[in-house]
């Protein structure tokens, strides 16, 4: 046999990268599969389009100039042009930007509740928790959901990420022992209790949205996904967490025009981004409080429609029926929307060495004041709780909650002790009664039976306020300057003994509870000589933690261990 080969032959060389790699940018090592595509549990993907070029560059023809430039240009523009993301082709390509490795629809899907579970914590979530960060249209998610039922193999991975943090954060604001979750044990037998379920069901939303490629393309549900997540993470784990991801919330808001309405869309289209909108301005109260030294006032210069103070049923196609004088679904956003305003004016004073100014001071606790005055007006009956509608009373101490620690971040600087040349007993007063408030509506969500669903809450956040609320009244106490000391001692006592049963519920139970427990052996008669620091050093530290942001505290400033749980 002839072994001679033709080189006059055209040889038909592998191309240097398959067909994912190719898409993807990736470098690809040319094996069958390639590597690439075996870390991406994509094998099945990992083809090579031949090529008709031949290796021996003699056999190429020669191209002409004019040729040889469109063919360069055409180049460049097909790696600079922003990519075109097929859905399903993505699927099976790269979960960017994390690495979960692919999920096929129907393992998310296992990974839901059971569908009576899903009914009843979508049911829990429009009523008890969406009012607090109302974002979602109700009607809309319920036709998207009943569409879901008929057809759950052809759900957008957006909104099924939606309904998994819907489960999720509901989830995590029930007791274990809850009869109508008997069926969510049998689904998840190795979960230990209700968080390890909940984190489960974050962690699908997560495989969603990133297979979903969230960081390069825009949808509504999955800004909405987004939006409840950081919510949740803010209020659950602190605000420093969400941060990075609220700036993704940011840009994609601003890529799908929600701060501008379109006359293309119908007025539940206009009014679902107008609610994404000021939902992204709410998350940055906390971030102003958290990042006193940030002015993020700039968002606010942003020409924006705000969403319309009525109820989910107001809202048609066509059309948007008049305000009601009575509190809506909406009526808790928009007073954090006017907190925001508030908190970023008063944040950017208290960093900046006016923040001494007694005029400026004046002015600020005033506009505190009004705004607590409007919560009392929508919220309350008289002046009191109404026993026809538990959720307005959880508003309203909600909202307080943020009011007071503006309260003492306005009102620290001028309380200490009466050598302090700013000292003024205005401001003293002020503190130590924002201090007993904080701590009482810490109390009240802990113990009140009319606010048992919103208990969740002290689990949180909540319980890091009373945290500030507790050490602001000690450092008062400590000072030795109050008179009748006895009623806030009584307070702050209970407070302790609170937040020691909290601990097995609460981490930041557990990280704040030997710090009061030391506090508290400190305002015992007799012990306050026996201090391990300076109390100067101590309102300094006070001052320096940033009181929205847990991983701020330095919990062993007392040279403190945890007690035994």
């Amino acid at each position: 046999m002839d072994n001679h080969v033709d080189k006059d032959k055209p040889r038909r060389r592998q191309p240097i990268s398959c067909d994912p790699c190719r898409r993807s940018k990736l470098r690809c090592d040319r094996h069958r599969p390639c590597s690439s595509c075996r870390r991406r549990r994509c094998e099945d993907s990992c083809r090579y389009k031949a090529s008709s070029s031949t290796e021996s560059s003699p056999a190429i023809p020669s191209r002409s100039s004019v040729d040889h430039h469109e063919s360069t240009h055409d180049r460049w523009d097909a790696v600079l042009q922003r990519p075109t993301i097929d859905h399903h082709d993505s699927l099976g390509s790269t979960d960017f930007p994390f690495s979960f490795g692919h999920v096929s629809i129907d393992e998310l899907l296992a990974r839901l509740p059971p569908s009576s579970c899903c009914d009843y914590l979508i049911t829990q979530y429009f009523m008890r928790l969406s009012p607090m960060f109302h974002i979602l249209h109700g009607p809309t998610f319920q036709k998207q959901y009943n569409g879901f039922i008929h057809d759950p193999s052809s759900v957008d991975l957006s909104w099924l990420a939606l309904l998994f943090l819907i489960c999720s954060v509901t989830l995590n604001t029930m007791a274990g022992d809850d009869p109508t979750l008997a069926d969510l044990w049998i689904k998840y037998p190795n979960a230990r209790d209700i968080p390890s379920v909940s984190c489960q069901l974050r962690s699908a939303a997560m495989i969603c949205l990133s297979q979903d490629q969230f960081l390069i393309r825009h949808r509504l549900t999955m800004l909405e996904a987004l939006l409840i997540l950081i919510y949740t993470i803010s209020h659950n784990e602190g605000v420093e967490r969400s941060w990075t991801l609220l700036g993704i919330a940011l840009n994609m808001g601003i890529a799908l025009r929600c701060n501008s309405d379109s006359a293309q869309l119908n007025c539940i289209e206009n009014e679902r981004r107008r609610r994404c909108w000021a939902g992204i301005l709410m998350l940055h109260t906390y971030q102003a409080i958290l990042f006193r030294d940030i002015d993020m006032s700039s968002l606010l210069d942003i020409p924006a429609t705000m969403p319309a103070d009525v109820n989910d049923a107001d809202i048609t196609p066509d059309r948007i029926l008049r305000p009601s004088s009575q509190p809506t679904q909406m009526s808790v956003m928009m007073f954090k929307i006017r907190l925001f305003q508030l908190s970023s004016r008063l944040c950017r004073h208290i960093a900046s060495p006016a923040k001494f100014d007694e005029t400026a001071l004046t002015r600020f606790d005033a506009q505190i004041e009004d705004e607590q005055k409007q919560w009392d007006a929508v919220f309350l009956l008289d002046g009191s709780p109404s026993v026809l509608d538990t959720s307005s009373y959880a508003h309203w101490c909600i909202l307080q909650l943020y009011a007071h620690q503006l309260y003492l971040l306005l009102h620290r600087p001028f309380c200490r002790s009466q050598s302090n040349p700013r000292y003024r007993s205005v401001s003293r007063t002020k503190c130590m009664s924002s201090s007993v408030a904080l701590l009482d509506l810490h109390r009240q969500l802990w113990e009140l039976p009319r606010l048992r669903y919103y208990r969740w809450l002290i689990y949180g956040m909540t319980s890091f306020y009373a945290l500030h609320g507790a050490v602001a009244l000690a450092s008062c106490l400590l000072d030795g300057t109050t008179i009748d000391s006895t009623s806030y001692r009584e307070t702050f006592d209970s407070a302790v003994s609170r937040i020691e049963v909290l601990r097995t519920h609460s981490p930041i139970c557990r990280q704040a509870y030997p710090m009061l427990l030391h506090l508290q052996s400190l305002l015992s008669p007799g012990q306050s000589q026996s201090s391990p620091r300076d109390f100067n050093t101590f309102d300094e530290w006070v001052d320096a933690v940033q009181w929205l942001n847990p991983d701020s505290v330095n919990w062993n400033f007392w040279g403190m261990n945890e007690p035994n749980i």
